[in-house]
């Protein structure tokens, strides 16, 4: 009998957790594909995942249905040698099926191979 008056309670919780969970770096990985960050001087279009050698996550201000990350990266052009250290602002917003990213702001690019 008390199995079933915890189980409402256990579901609640589980659902809560699952609605406050955000997007991790191997998301943001796949979901920049296709975006572009930056402006005329410095910018980078994210053509592939295989771009992105390395992903961390500094920041993250989560509000309700709202998520603002500070993410730093290691990438890597196709076909070049040259490497890259970044840092942008990637902004999600939470829909019914999950975090959709909505935009990507640089806040540094420099060359460093």
């Amino acid at each position: 009998m008390k199995f079933l008056f915890f189980l409402p309670a256990f579901l609640l919780a589980s659902a809560l957790a699952l609605c406050a969970q955000t997007p991790t770096a191997t998301q943001m990985t796949s979901d920049l594909v296709g975006h572009t960050m930056g402006g005329r001087l410095r910018c980078w279009k994210f053509q592939s995942t295989d771009q992105i050698k390395q992903l961390s996550i500094k920041d993250k201000d989560y509000h309700a249905r709202q998520c603002t990350c500070t993410i730093e990266l290691l990438l890597q052009a196709t076909n070049s040698p040259a490497k890259y250290s970044a840092e942008a602002r990637v902004h999600y917003t939470k829909t019914d099926a999950g975090w959709k990213l909505d935009q990507v702001g640089l806040l540094s690019l420099k060359k460093i191979r």
